[in-house]
């Protein structure tokens, strides 16, 4: 790193930068350290009360080095407008992690999952503050100012770009960044004539397939994924005219990314179909591997298809804009990616842990489409989770159910000798730092969960789940009943 003496003439090269922490002390704390290290004095500012006001971005620049709190930007056009003119560093404090407990409310020194939204879709950089590692303040405020100094500017702002192939040629593109929506064009062949927008109600991205384009809303949330909605929309489509050279592209989050490549799959047999992924569930899971379907009363996906997509695109930008449950249901799945090799992703800025999330799935999709060996492990935490999803009739949000669900595996896989106490708490810690619940809630029959796994799509003789153990995450026949009840009280 440039030494402390030369490092003066750093603060005119990178613009503004705004720390951002938990509280407005550690926030300062750090901010006067940075600053002084980055050439910008020897203190930092505190967040100018300007709103909305036409003078943000000139008293950011001003200030050189701003500290603030998530309250700081909550609205979703500041936020916008400071990630474009400053590099926005979050001070993580994993002592706000640990302190998180399965209250609905939140009790002081916890992180509010409104807050989390606004910290993870701010930050360009994050950086944890934690005694338990060692790295003591003054080691995170070098680490900063060195990123800082490499990468001066947004470092995630830029559309990452990756690709699936499989054995036999077929290959799905994965874009994720800002403005990944705006590169539909790019995969929308020259035959086709017409594309079919498949939407819900509320989602504000907008796309331009180049084409003859026409939009077909389906119904509001978990409702749509039902075969006569899939009847109706393939009825639409004969009446415009659509035919196989023709594509659909399915705008939203996990529901229409299921709900359209079905109607894809089905429709002539099969067309080509693009999603838009607006969503982080959608992002890092539910667009990405090419299985579709929809419920049946008797059970989550009990209907589907695998429909390899043209392409995926993530697009960043509509994350700032989701309801706070939706986004915190997207870290369900986050956590999950944690324990098939994603490592700490949390600590991470949004668009790279987006895009080692879904090359994680690329990996094991690739190596095996249909499900019928590895790629079972994506399904972990995700046992209970359907269980829940059925009986509650998805008055949990499938992220939420699947935070309870890992949870759960990890405590069954203790009492099946797989796993450790240490490795238990590990699960507890990393659920509960993405601001999800580790309880199943009030209200839900125990036996009617268990008798729910016998349905699940892995189990093909008895039940089965994919557990945590000594090889990793893997399949797991489980005959144990009263063992799978049992394990319930341990997240109820």
């Amino acid at each position: 790193m440039t030494s402390e003496n030369a490092v003066g003439e750093l603060g005119q090269s990178v613009g503004p930068v705004v720390i951002l922490a938990d509280d407005a002390h550690l926030a300062r704390s750090v901010g006067d350290e940075v600053a002084r290290l980055v050439g910008y004095g020897d203190a930092s500012t505190a967040w100018p009360n300007c709103g909305q006001s036409t003078g943000l971005e000139e008293s950011l620049s001003s200030a050189g080095v701003v500290t603030a709190t998530a309250a700081d930007l909550a609205s979703v056009d500041v936020r916008r407008r400071v990630r474009d003119c400053a590099h926005v560093v979050w001070v993580r404090s994993s002592s706000v992690d640990d302190s998180i407990d399965d209250s609905v409310d939140c009790q002081a020194g916890q992180r509010r999952p409104e807050d989390l939204a606004v910290l993870s879709t701010s930050a360009d950089l994050i950086e944890e503050v934690s005694d338990a590692t060692g790295r003591s303040l003054s080691e995170a405020v070098r680490r900063i100012a060195g990123a800082i100094e490499q990468a001066p500017g947004r470092k995630d702002s830029v559309v990452e770009q990756q690709a699936m192939v499989f054995g036999d040629g077929r290959q799905t593109d994965i874009l994720v960044g800002r403005g990944a929506a705006g590169r539909l064009r790019d995969f929308v062949d020259e035959r086709c004539g017409r594309v079919a927008i498949v939407t819900q109600a509320g989602i504000d991205v907008a796309v331009d397939s180049g084409v003859k384009q026409e939009v077909f809303e389906v119904p509001p949330g978990e409702s749509a994924k039902r075969m006569d909605v899939v009847a109706d929309l393939a009825s639409k489509f004969a009446r415009w005219g659509m035919t196989r050279a023709d594509m659909v592209v399915a705008v939203g989050g996990g529901v229409v990314t299921d709900l359209g490549g079905f109607v894809a799959a089905s429709y002539h047999r099969g067309i080509p179909v693009i999603h838009v992924a607006t969503t982080l569930l959608g992002q890092i899971d539910a667009a990405i591997g090419g299985k579709c379907g929809v419920n049946l009363p008797e059970g989550k996906n009990l209907v589907g298809a695998f429909w390899q997509p043209r392409a995926v695109l993530c697009e960043i930008d509509s994350l700032d804009t989701l309801p706070t449950r939706e986004f915190t249901s997207g870290m369900g799945e986050l956590a999950k990616y944690h324990f098939l090799g994603g490592g700490h992703l949390d600590r991470v800025p949004l668009t790279p842990r987006v895009a080692r999330s879904a090359a994680i799935k690329a990996d094991v999709v690739t190596g095996d489409e249909r499900e019928g060996g590895r790629r079972a492990i994506l399904n972990y935490g995700h046992t209970l989770a359907h269980a829940l999803e059925t009986v509650g009739e998805y008055d949990l949000r499938h992220g939420e159910a699947v935070g309870i669900g890992l949870v759960y595996a990890a405590e069954l896989a203790r009492r099946l000798g797989r796993i450790d106490d240490e490795r238990v708490a590990e699960h507890r810690r990393v659920v509960r730092g993405y601001g999800l619940s580790t309880q199943i809630p009030d209200g839900y029959d125990l036996d009617q969960l268990v008798q729910l796994f016998s349905r699940d799509k892995k189990a093909v003789a008895g039940i089965t789940f994919v557990l945590d153990g000594p090889n990793g995450v893997e399949t797991v026949p489980v005959a144990d009943t009263a063992l799978l009840r049992e394990t319930l009280d341990a997240v109820t």
